[in-house]
């Protein structure tokens, strides 16, 4: 008899991993259950100020995502404020007799115009009381992205900048590279087919210049946008249109220049801000004893609290994320990131909100340019055998819900989109590059043996034959057939109603309301209190709103981590049950120890750190 000495030196290694992971995980639970025994006992978390200024950031862009906690440090919770996060806390402020006003710090950051719209709403409603909101940054747009910046400064009552800052609005260009003329030097052959004119999602490879469609459509959207910047920003700096796009075609301006202009209140600095409103505070103008709380965390506190003991009271709705490119799957799926909407993670995340007999709506939120047509379909189906049981689905648009991003609103009770979202989009695009005039160029050769008449299909190295080209066009019109016919179905129109405003091409929110691909205009709290109707509550203020699926904590993480390394998760029988036993027995020590992290449970900035 041979021995195979690797292969059991292997399976030896890897039982004793699995046997290292037990123990760690098995520690792990021990430590969590006994640990409340050793900490000091809970103290009651300081109540907010009875007088406070509320203080928010914007950098690095504006998320629908929460951050995920981070592995390292699982009880800091998440980092970035989403926003909904923001909004919520505004509605809460309002009607906070203890705040007295909101100061804002505006940093360098992507800031998308559909997304500063329902942040805008909030500002406003927010002003409506009285309270001050004052914003302060050191430029708007040095160095471009000025507009959307300002455009989200413009609601606020008071705008500050630095006096060697800039304002640079000059309008909205859109630039498109066409690199068709580089590949044809570099003997890689482009070969995409489109349904339908509109659908120009590869034009800048294919093409060596824009195509009359493409350039028809990109026109409509900077029309489209606009519009938009012409009705909302004049009116809240008190002046006409015209004024404004006067302001526009000039595009840069100095401090001086923006104060004189009526672009900004004050070209001054930050300490000046701050001295105001301590003065207006206090009375006293000394900035150093001004705390500014941070407005995320007030608004976790006043979440909190709103749902603590009448949670069972409040109608349950579902909010479901659909962020990023739909995929069938991903690290993350649909609540981990911006990158990837996973189709596995969300369809399941409906049907299993669906099956929940406490939720009386499911809303869901979509920021998606498209993606996979299998994975749109998966999520299509989730949300109508949703409304079979009986549940009302209402989808809510973000910056994008575009091609697959509205293929899977298609079956909504009701869609909202803002009135710069992106949408429609309704056609596909496929196919490949050919690069095998590159590799010849390289002096690689590449030998073929081929079982099956179109074995080449998805080959790098040769552009698609004629018989391939056949099938490719076939899978296409399929695509597009079922797209136009799903449309038609959800939005009660004839297909060649659909088809009209179809080709692929991507319309703005209003442009899509006026052709029926959407109800209405408006942002995520809308179809919350669209939701709040459908459930016979007075408003979004008597919902108990759970994201489904439940973001990941750091144990699951762990888990995760053991199930890859070490195959104990699978051992035990795949124990979804178990897990969830698992974190049920884990929960109150974590609880306990975000306690212990920040006792206060919110933050309080000092002055200087704004300045």
């Amino acid at each position: 008899m041979q021995w195979k000495i690797l292969p059991i030196l292997w399976l030896a290694l890897k039982r004793m991993a699995m046997g290292i992971g037990f123990l760690v995980l098995l520690n792990l639970l021990v430590a969590l259950i006994v640990m409340p025994a050793f900490l000091p006992k809970k103290a009651a978390a300081p109540s907010l100020p009875s007088e406070m200024v509320l203080f928010m950031k914007f950098e690095d862009g504006l998320r629908e995502l929460p951050s995920p906690p981070s592995f390292a440090d699982p009880f800091a919770g998440a980092s970035s404020a989403t926003v909904h996060d923001i909004v919520n806390a505004l509605d809460y402020a309002r009607e906070d007799e203890r705040v007295k006003g909101i100061i804002a710090r505006m940093y360098a950051g992507n800031f998308e115009f559909s997304k500063i719209t329902e942040i805008r709403a909030a500002l406003k409603r927010f002003r409506a009381t009285g309270k001050f909101a004052h914003i302060y940054s050191s430029s708007y747009g040095e160095g471009g992205g000025g507009l959307s910046r300002y455009y989200l400064a413009s609601a606020f009552d008071e705008i500050w900048m630095q006096p060697l800052g800039v304002v640079s609005i000059p309008g909205v260009g859109l630039e498109v590279p066409f690199a068709r003329g580089t590949l044809d030097k570099l003997g890689i052959s482009p070969q995409f087919f489109q349904r339908k004119e509109y659908k120009t999602a590869y034009e800048s490879l294919t093409n060596k210049a824009m195509s009359a469609p493409n350039r028809e459509e990109l026109g409509a959207i900077v029309n489209d946008i606009r519009f938009e910047m012409l009705e909302q920003i004049p009116a809240d700096r008190g002046m006409s249109e015209a004024a404004f796009e006067k302001l526009v075609n000039k595009g840069l301006f100095t401090a001086p220049e923006a104060e004189e202009a009526g672009l900004i209140t004050h070209a001054d600095y930050g300490d000046v801000l701050l001295d105001n409103v301590a003065e207006l505070i206090t009375g006293e103008r000394d900035a150093d004893g001004l705390e500014l709380i941070d407005l995320k965390d007030y608004g976790r506190v006043m979440e909190k609290k709103a749902h603590g003991l009448m949670v069972g009271e409040k109608a349950k709705v579902a909010l479901v994320y659909a962020v990023g490119a739909i995929m069938p799957s991903g690290d993350g799926g649909g609540f981990g990131g911006d990158g990837i909407a996973a189709a596995d993670e969300i369809a399941p995340a409906i049907l299993k909100a669906s099956k929940d007999e406490d939720v009386e709506v499911i809303v869901l939120r979509i920021d998606s340019p498209g993606g996979s047509p299998s994975a749109s379909e998966s999520i299509l189906r989730a949300v109508e055998k949703a409304r079979e049981r009986g549940k009302p689905v209402i989808v809510s648009m973000g910056a994008t819900a575009a091609s697959g991003g509205y293929w899977i609103a298609a079956y909504a009770d009701k869609i909202y989109a803002l009135p710069t979202t992106l949408t429609g989009s309704i056609g596909v695009v496929g196919g490949k590059f050919a690069l095998g005039d590159l590799f010849g160029k390289l002096g690689v050769n590449w030998e073929k043996i081929h079982w099956g008449k179109n074995a080449g299909l998805w080959s790098a190295n040769t552009p698609f034959s004629a018989s391939e080209a056949e099938r490719i066009n076939a899978m296409l019109d399929n695509v597009y057939d079922n797209f136009i016919a799903r449309v038609a179905k959800g939005r009660g129109m004839e297909k060649d109603a659909v088809d009209k405003v179809a080709g692929g091409r991507v319309w703005t929110g209003r442009r899509a309301l006026e052709a029926g691909l959407v109800d209405e205009l408006g942002g995520l709290e809308d179809a919350l209190d669209y939701a709040a109707e459908l459930a016979k509550v007075e408003s979004r203020k008597d919902l108990n709103v759970v994201v489904y699926p439940k973001p990941k904590t750091p144990l699951e993480q762990i888990l995760e981590l053991l199930d890859t390394q070490s195959g104990v998760i699978s051992q035990m029988g795949r124990a979804a049950a178990w897990q969830e036993r698992f974190f049920e027995a884990a929960e109150p020590a974590l609880e306990l120890l975000q306690v212990h992290e920040n006792p206060q449970d919110y933050i309080v900035y000092e002055a200087l750190q704004i300045r």
